[in-house]
């Protein structure tokens, strides 16, 4: 048995397997939590990872946002219609009642 542990004592081969076991214990443990990591965060760190650094011009983004207040403000007219046209029946089915 010395010859397959290279001359060491049993004591002292199973006091050096412990500690390997330990190590690979450990390596197991933190590689399964950075799959549960990478698990639950993964599309932020891909957003990180691949970020650009582009710079918009000013003229496309000024673009975008009077795009994006046109519909804006036409979602609110049409909100602003339809409950007038309720609000305008509401009153009518009233006045027909009073008759």
């Amino acid at each position: 048995m010395a010859k397959e542990n290279n001359g060491l004592p049993p004591e002292v081969h199973i006091d050096h397997w412990n500690e390997a076991t330990n190590i690979y214990m450990v390596v197991v443990c933190v590689s399964l939590w950075f799959l549960y990591y990478f698990k639950r965060n993964g599309g932020r760190i891909v957003r990180i990872l691949t970020r650009r650094n582009e710079v918009v011009a000013p003229e496309i983004d000024n673009a975008i946002l009077q795009e994006e207040m046109k519909k804006v403000r036409l979602r609110q007219q049409l909100e602003h219609y339809y409950k007038a046209r309720k609000w305008d029946q509401a009153l009518q089915e009233q006045r027909i009642e009073m008759e």
